[in-house]
């Protein structure tokens, strides 16, 4: 799935590259006050922060 990400994120704008950091960042902190926190699901949403991140900087 990331793959897919890497492959996608050059292709988005500045502004849908933040909303998908937002999105990202609210899906982590929901899941983790929900209580029932799967590790996985966390290190994927801050794997695809990290993306997003690199593609920021490439910019």
């Amino acid at each position: 799935m990331l793959d897919y990400w890497k492959a996608s994120l050059p292709q988005l704008s500045y502004a849908d590259l933040i909303t998908l950091v937002e999105d990202a960042e609210r899906r982590i902190g929901s899941h983790v006050a929900g209580g029932n926190e799967i590790n996985e699901y966390v290190q994927r949403q801050q794997a695809l922060l990290e993306l997003i991140q690199d593609e920021l900087l490439r910019r």
